[in-house]
This record gives structure tokens, sequence and C-alpha cells, in this order.
């Protein structure tokens, strides 16, 4: 059998029933290299696996292969993921090499989370597509796209088959107006689970039933012409099904991390309390600002899965776990980032940077700022100290572990500590890029405009970035290092 060209491959996978045709259950043939036919699941010829080899072993930067990846391997297979009959087993499988490769260019251990793969880049995620499901996201889409197309030739065969694919689950024995909506949406209300899938055969439509139920979407079809796809609380036309769907499916990912109670999701919790900005997005870009030494130790630092002795995954109960530098507390993330008293100088010189930039921007907005001038009588020395309207206003400058309980309670130590000497605007940055909402309040007090604002919160980020990156790789190293140096040692 062949199709004529006036026919889509999205069509013709649809419509064709190699019983319906006389012909075998083994007749096959490939139209735009998909397999049509009655050997309904194939694996993609794909060179996904030896793309990543050459890109691994290739000398890129680290931003620059997981922008290749992307951009261009992953939407190499969507031509095939969009028939909806790719075997699950084949995609799981390239999802593990797919993940294996990016923790290589990452830095990660195999313990690393999983939703960090696929998690939005605000909270330090990857935000990949995970084939699994972008494969239910295409069959969903394209079932709904065939059901509301503009030509009512092919909207009506269409339309005519999933009725009939439900009558036959029925085995013909359902009375009135067919459950077409919940059929779609995998549901098992209304005699539904009463279907038998042997006497439906397989198509789309019982495919894109199976993927729906997976995915836990909603397929609305109470208007003819208003079809809408509904996840969590995103609703899309057909049109936008793709887009729409792989933003529910980020999401998720992106919930996992922030509602992981274990220390790899803490910083996540910390880094999702600014969300309206890209700033973080930037920082995992081909155009990131960061070092290769920085990138080396950032994601690790960010789930706190660098070999420390405070971990019980890294050392056994028996060895000792205090910090190999200071002797003192337990050695992880939190304490050699913020505590460590071997760190101290380093971790002066990341607050003197954000410092800087913050006399900078008042500066330029024409505020006459004096620098660690101690107020009359008293021993205490705001970061920065001006006039406004005749008043006092200072703004301290502290770095803090991305926790919001630690930004929170970093927030109240300088209030109570300055507020009764004037008035105090805390600017509170998180040692790994967090941003803690009520620095926003400095803008609005002092009218800062939108734009030097954003520029400088990015820099303030960045720096502290930077600044904790020397820290961890001092620590590791036993000394601070060479700036400029990349060749770094692998950690221990």
């Amino acid at each position: 059998m062949r199709w004529g060209r006036q026919f889509s491959p999205t069509w013709a996978l649809a419509t064709y029933n190699p019983a319906r045709e006389g012909s075998t259950v083994d007749d096959q043939e490939t139209y735009l290299g998909t397999p049509i036919g009655g050997k309904l699941r194939f694996r993609p010829p794909t060179d996904l696996i030896p793309n990543l080899d050459k890109i691994a072993a290739s000398h890129l930067a680290p931003w620059q292969k997981l922008e290749i990846f992307r951009i261009h391997l992953l939407p190499s297979l969507s031509h095939h993921l969009a028939s909806g009959r790719v075997l699950k087993d084949c995609l799981t499988q390239l999802d593990t090499e797919c993940r294996k490769f990016l923790g290589l260019i990452c830095n990660l251990p195999n313990h690393a989370t999983v939703p960090f793969f696929y998690a939005d880049r605000r909270v330090g995620g990857l935000v990949t597509c995970r084939l699994t499901d972008d494969a239910d996201i295409w069959t969903i889409a394209r079932a709904a796209q065939l059901l509301t197309c503009r030509d009512p030739t092919v909207r009506n065969i269409c339309r005519e088959q999933l009725h009939d694919t439900i009558r036959r689950g029925f085995r013909n024995e359902h009375p009135g107006v067919l459950p077409v909506g919940e059929y779609l949406s995998g549901s098992v209300d209304g005699g539904l689970y009463r279907l038998r899938y042997a006497e439906a055969g397989s198509n789309l439509w019982t495919l894109a039933r199976q993927a729906a139920k997976r995915l836990g979407v909603r397929i609305d079809v109470s208007g003819d012409e208003n079809l809408r796809i509904v996840a969590d609380d995103v609703s899309v036309s057909p049109v936008k099904a793709v887009r729409g769907l792989r933003k529910v499916a980020r999401q998720r990912y992106t919930r996992d991390p922030i509602s992981d109670k274990s220390h790899q999701g803490v910083v996540a919790t910390g880094l999702s309390l600014e969300d309206k900005s890209k700033d973080m997005a930037r920082l995992v870009s081909c155009r990131t600002l960061l070092s290769f030494r920085d990138w080396r130790y950032l994601h690790r630092s960010r789930f706190d899965i660098l070999p420390l002795r405070g971990h019980s995954w890294f050392c056994s109960q028996e060895q000792d776990t205090s910090c190999r530098r200071c002797g003192k507390e337990n050695e992880t993330g939190f304490h050699v980032l913020n505590h460590c008293e071997e760190g101290l100088q380093l971790a002066t010189k990341r607050h003197n940077t954000i410092q800087d930039l913050l006399e900078s921007l008042l500066v330029k907005q024409g505020h006459d700022v004096t620098i660690n001038n101690a107020i009359p009588g008293q021993r205490l020395r705001p970061d920065v100290e001006f006039q406004l309207s005749g008043s006092r206003v200072m703004v301290d400058v502290v770095v803090c572990y991305d926790q919001p309980g630690s930004m929170e309670n970093a927030y109240q130590r300088k209030y109570d500590k300055y507020s009764s000497h004037g008035r105090i605007l805390p600017l509170v940055v998180g040692s790994l890029g967090s941003w803690y909402p009520r620095n926003d309040e400095i803008r609005s007090i002092l009218g800062i405009n939108g734009r030097s604002w954003g520029a400088f919160r990015f820099r303030a980020r960045l720096a502290a970035i930077q600044g904790s990156m020397e820290m961890v790789c001092a620590h590791f190293h036993h000394g601070a290092p060479n700036p400029e140096a990349e060749d770094i040692p692998p950690l221990p």
C-alpha cells in the first residue's frame, strides 16, 4: 500500500488500518523515515548516542555542549516521536544515556536527583526534555490537531475513526452519546473501565488515551471547534499543545526539587524565591559569564553533593565529620560557604565585591554615599550610608546560605541591629545566587529604574556565585587558587 503525496504522515498513521485494506498484520511501509502499518511500535533510527560521545569528547565549553544538546540533538527525534509509536523501552534507554551525558558536562555524580535535568533554570535545573514524556506530548498534540483540522474531510474521517474505536472497545454495546472527551483523557468513569482494547485495536486514539492517562492530561471536547487540552493550571489549544504540555512537564519537575526534603533541594527553595527575572537562565546559557572553574563546582554545590565529610553518603559513621580545614562543625556546603574560619578572607572578598557594585549603582543614581562609616557613639559600621529627605538611610550587605529560613533570619538580624539608628535596608544575597524578595524594596524606596536595578541584581548574584566557587575551590585545594587558572585538579 502506497500513500499519495496529498496525505500527511500523521493523517496516514491515524487512519490506516490494515484489516480494512485487506493487508496482513505484518505489512509495513516507511513514510518519511517513519514505519507505518500493522507493526505499530518501532525503534527510531537515531545516532543520538554516537553524537553525544562526539560532543562530550570535543573541546567545546560545557555550556556550549549543553546548548547543542538542547537546540539540535533533542529536536532531531521530534519527527519520530510525533508518530506516537516509538518503543518506550528505547526512549527510556536514550533518556538514561542523555542524563549520563548531562551529568558529565555538569560534573555531577550518579546520585544527583533526576528532576534537576528537566527542571526550570530559575531553580538551578537544565530545562531539557525527557523523551518518554515528549513522546506522549507529541501523541496528544497530533491527536488533538487532527480532530480540529481545517480540512473538513480529514477532520470528519478522524472523528469517525475515533468514534468507531470507542464503539468497538464497548463491543458496539454503548448506547447514547459516546464519551469522547473522557475516553481521550484516559478516564475510567462512565463505564470506560469496561473497554476491551483488543476489540478496538491499536491506533493513534488508543495511544493518545494512554498518553493522556500517563501525563494526567484532560481533553475537553465540549465544543466542536473549541477543543482544549488541560493539565494542572495550563489550558491550551491544539495548535499550541506541544509548548503548553512541555511547560506543564517542566513545572512538575521544577516542583520536585523545591519539595525535596533532602539536602539536594535546599538551595532550589532559595533560588525559587525570585521567579520574575531570567538571571539564572543567563548563567547556564551559551553566553554565560561563569568560568570553567565556576561551572565545575556550581551544580554540585547547589545540590550540596560535594564530597564533604559531613555527608553520611560520603563518609562512614566511624570517620571524622568535622571540617578538614578549620576542624569545627560538620563539613557541609552550608559550613564551607558561610562559616568556615579558613574561608573568611574569601568570604569578605565576596561581600566587598557586592558592596562595590551597590556603591556604584547608588552613585550613578545621584546619592552621596559613605562606606563603612561608624555611627556616632557606636561601634556599628553600616556598609553604605547616605541621606534621603534629611534622614539617614543605611544599606548593609549580607551573603548567607541559599535557604529561605537562613535568608529571612539574616534580614531580621540586620534590621534588629541597625533599626534604632535610622532606616535600614538589608541586602540579602544567597551564596549560590538566590535573591531575597525584600531586596527589591531598595529599588522602590530609592526610585531606581528597572533596567539599572536588573543589571545590578544580575551582577550581584553572579559575584556571589563566583566568590563562592572560589571558596569551594580553595577548600579542596587548601589555598586560594589563581583565579585565572582553568586546569583545576579533580575533586578528591
